[in-house]
């Protein structure tokens, strides 16, 4: 706010910091962080939730130990995040690894320091992380990444769980690759993982993918899965 005519962040002179760091310069307000990490934790009380903030949207290292503060996790995409995550003082146990891309030595690591799960986006990628956890002699946690085939809403070129999308594995293959990985050695089923776009401003289209993986998840259950 203007106190004075003057810009304020949590009572701070904003023009006494410019004049002491030069401009440009970000301004991050801890106090916002905080209150938008506790509202959203507020809305899961009772559920045994694990909120990761995506570390790709904001590697500061000042706004994840903010974060870290709060009792938030990470979403890293590459080995870099996932040490400054740890960097920050987020438990390796309340990190996810997704993305595309991921190397063998990056899979490594994160196995290395125990991390929540993998993200994993397809059959190749579970191939080299199954071939990677039997080299370290430990079990990979991994929930894949399944493309339900429901459109988002707003920009297209922002979707990315529509039929076509580059992004996860084809609902008709999902299933089965489920149950390829029951009998692959050096990883484990522990979820599914559901990203169908950015920027979305209605509830819809998250009702209907979370419906249809719910359905899938319990397809699998009801044949022993």
């Amino acid at each position: 706010d203007y106190r004075d005519g003057q810009l304020h962040c949590e009572g701070v002179d904003l023009q006494a910091v410019a004049e002491a760091v030069g401009t440009p310069f970000y301004a991050y307000s801890s106090a916002t962080l905080c209150r938008h990490a506790n509202v959203i934790a507020d809305a899961f009380v009772g559920m045994d939730c694990l909120i990761a903030f995506s570390v790709k949207a904001n590697g500061n290292l000042a706004v994840l130990k903010t974060l870290a503060s709060q009792g938030c996790g990470a979403d890293v995409v590459s080995g870099g995040e996932l040490e400054r995550a740890l960097r920050a003082g987020i438990p390796a146990d309340r990190i996810v690894f997704s993305g595309v891309g991921k190397t063998r030595d990056e899979m490594a690591l994160a196995l290395n320091v125990g991390i929540h799960q993998f993200n994993v986006e397809g059959a190749a990628e579970l191939s080299a992380l199954s071939a990677v956890g039997q080299d370290l002699n430990t079990v990979a946690p991994v929930a894949l990444r399944v493309n339900p085939d429901v459109a988002a809403g707003g920009h297209p070129n922002i979707s990315t769980g529509k039929s076509g999308d580059k992004f996860g594995v084809p609902w008709s293959e999902a299933a089965g690759l489920y149950e390829t990985m029951r009998s692959m050695p050096g990883v484990e089923a522990v979820g599914v993982d559901v990203h169908i776009g950015s920027q979305i401003d209605a509830l819809e289209p998250m009702k209907l993918a979370f419906e249809k993986v719910v359905g899938m998840v319990r397809d699998l259950q009801a044949q022993g899965h």
